[in-house]
């Protein structure tokens, strides 16, 4: 096992595409915001609430992970603290050596049970980011998640709202970029979602979708069918199927790899039986990612020492593999320009 210097991974310049701003709130700031907004969060101390929002062993299936957004999510209760959550978002990614990420938020689930609206949460990441790029040095974007069990008259008004924000000139409405299917596959059919993301692409907006992450290789096929996304969250089940695999080489699809949750999500068996490697040696276009930082109690940084270590990979491997995810980010041609020529050239 490969040992690196963890100082020379943290400075190292990072490309992030699959961070879950809604799974990724500090333990800190879950405290504050429930005592400002007077919210039970059903604890009776620290070391309760720990247990509730940090995942730190295998859980029995991704549904149980799943329930741990459940304590975060009350939190997101206003447009000011959907605001601070999302400054927070990007100024762990920054200090975690990232330059350019794209930021994922699921409406639908930030607003159910609560009285916010879809318009307080649109505005609350976007001035978030806004405020997050005037302090720090850092390109962001945002994608809209559709989490697939929830209701779907609410899908329709969610989507619709982020197309209205994305077309208007609300400041960096422009970032608005990415349009993404999560949560369970398997309750839910396909066909139910092609309109959304249809919608989204006749406005310029990329998709991806969580797939193959804990289903089989075949649901990753039926995703690129439906959708035919230009990326995939996760998708590590490729590896079981070597015509799908060559079908994902083929169309230049972008797998966003999150080793440490695939593990907690029992996805993969251990982290050395992850396929990262294996896709990687294979000529797949790939990153790393962290997923769910705070729920999981990680930093981009440690998964790139999990590489380094489990997997060999190098400085050079992690810099060339940043180099080329840059083409696969969602964002406009010519921040792409800008974070390849400052950082990669």
């Amino acid at each position: 096992m490969k040992q690196i210097d963890v100082k020379v991974l943290r400075q190292l310049p990072k490309i992030e595409f699959h961070r879950h701003l809604d799974g990724s709130v500090r333990f800190e700031t879950i405290k504050d915001l429930a005592k400002h907004h007077h919210i039970d969060l059903g604890v009776q101390s620290d070391e309760e609430l720990l247990q509730k929002t940090k995942i730190k062993e295998p859980m029995n299936n991704l549904e149980d992970v799943l329930n741990a957004f459940q304590t975060t999510q009350k939190v997101l209760c206003s447009y000011e603290a959907i605001k601070r959550i999302t400054f927070e978002n990007v100024e762990d990614a920054f200090f975690d050596g990232v330059k350019l990420i794209e930021l994922r938020f699921a409406p639908v689930f930030i607003a159910d049970g609560k009285n916010v609206g879809f318009d307080e949460i649109m505005e609350g990441v976007l001035d978030g980011i806004t405020l997050g790029m005037n302090t720090y040095e850092i390109q962001v974007g945002l994608i809209h998640i559709l989490p697939r069990p929830l209701n779907p008259h609410r899908h329709a008004e969610s989507t619709r709202e982020f197309l209205k924000y994305k077309k208007s000139t609300y400041k960096n409405a422009d970032r608005l970029c990415g349009f993404d299917l999560a949560d369970s596959e398997t309750a839910t059919n396909p066909a139910d979602f092609i309109p959304f993301t249809q919608m989204a692409r006749g406005a310029g907006v990329g998709i991806t979708a969580h797939t193959g992450e804990n289903t089989n290789a075949k649901y990753v096929e039926e995703t690129i069918a439906a959708y035919a996304p230009s990326r995939i969250g996760h998708g590590i089940k490729i590896i079981d199927d070597p015509g799908v695999m060559e079908l994902v080489k083929e169309k230049n699809i972008h797998l966003e790899l999150c080793p440490t949750s695939n593990w907690l999500t029992q996805s993969v068996d251990s982290i050395d039986s992850h396929p990262l490697p294996e896709l990687y040696r294979a000529g797949i276009s790939l990153s790393i990612n962290s997923d769910d930082p705070h729920i999981m109690d990680i930093d981009l940084t440690r998964e790139y020492e999990l590489a380094a270590r489990h997997f060999n990979l190098t400085v050079y491997d992690f810099y060339d593999m940043n180099k080329k995810a840059i083409v696969h980010s969602f964002l406009d041609p010519d921040i792409k320009k800008y974070v390849r020529a400052t950082y990669f050239s």
